[in-house]
C-alpha cells in the first residue's frame, strides 16, 4: 500500500441509497489506510475547504432527471479546485440499472457536468434502489408509469437494491491509484 491519501467524499442523498454508497466507499478507503472526510452537502460546511484534500469523490442521486441542486451548487462553486484534483463522480440512478436505459443515465451525468463546468478524472454510473415504503402515492405512480415502468411489477411492496457493489469497489480502488 502507498502513502495515505486525504479523501473528501461529498454526497447528496434523497432516499438514503447514495448515503449508503458513499459510506461503503469511505469504509473501503479507510480500511486501506487513507484519511476520509465524509460530508453531506446539505449540512453546513464547518470550515470545509477542498484545498485540504488530495482526492475528491462526489456522489449524488438522480430524481426527475436531475441531480440534487445542493450538489450541483457545491460542485459549481468549487469547480476550479475540483478540476485540478483526481476526482470521481458517482451518479446514482435507476436508469443505470438496465442496459436499455444506460444512455439516459449517461445523459444525466453529461448535463450535470456541463452545468457545473466540472471535468472529473473518473465517472461511474451506478444503480440505486427502489424503496416503496417511503414513497407517497405520486412517487409510486411516477415509478410505475415512467420510463422505467417496464422493469418493475405493480406490487412495489419491497425494497429492491440494484447497486453493483463489486463495480463500486473496483472504481474506489481505481481512484486511489490516479
Amino acid at each position: 500500500m502507498g502513502a495515505a491519501v486525504k479523501f473528501l467524499i461529498v454526497y447528496a442523498s434523497t432516499e438514503g441509497q447514495t448515503n449508503k454508497i458513499a459510506k461503503f466507499m469511505a469504509g473501503l478507503l479507510t480500511n486501506s489506510g487513507h484519511q476520509v472526510r465524509f460530508h453531506n452537502v446539505g449540512d453546513v460546511s464547518d470550515g470545509l475547504t477542498i484545498t485540504d484534500y488530495d482526492h475528491v469523490i462526489v456522489a449524488g442521486s438522480v430524481h426527475s432527471g436531475k441531480h440534487q441542486p445542493d450538489l450541483q451548487l457545491f460542485v459549481y462553486a468549487n469547480r476550479e479546485r475540483l478540476n485540478k484534483l483526481p476526482s470521481l463522480l458517482v451518479s446514482v440512478s435507476l436508469a443505470a440499472a438496465f442496459p436499455d436505459t444506460q444512455s439516459e443515465a449517461q445523459g444525466y451525468v453529461d448535463t450535470f457536468l456541463e452545468t457545473t463546468e466540472w471535468q472529473p478524472t473518473h465517472t461511474l454510473l451506478t444503480a440505486g434502489a427502489i424503496k416503496p415504503g417511503i414513497y407517497d402515492w405520486f412517487q409510486k405512480s411516477a415509478l410505475l408509469e415512467g420510463d422505467l415502468a417496464a422493469h418493475f411489477d405493480e406490487d412495489l411492496s419491497d425494497t429492491r437494491e440494484f447497486t453493483d457493489w463489486d463495480a463500486l469497489k473496483q472504481k474506489t480502488v481505481e481512484i486511489t491509484t490516479s
